[in-house]
């Protein structure tokens, strides 16, 4: 779909391209967010040393540790 601009069309690059935005979300939001994620409770370790079960534990909680405080 391409829409008209005071230069002509939009293209499909254009439409694609990486812009900036801002996102307003109330800190209470974020609080909760990271509360939430802090009281995550943990299943057992993985029985395989593998991702044949899914996401290894470890890299999970690592990601949620970077979510809550990065």
């Amino acid at each position: 779909m391409a829409r008209a601009t005071a230069t002509g069309s939009t293209t499909a690059g254009e439409r694609a391209a990486i812009r900036p935005f801002t996102i307003n979300v109330p800190q209470a939001e974020l609080d909760e967010l990271r509360r939430r994620i802090l009281a995550t409770r943990w299943p057992e370790k993985e029985t395989v040393a593998d991702t044949s079960q899914g996401v290894q534990l470890a890299t999970m909680q690592e990601l949620a540790r970077y979510w809550a405080n990065d």
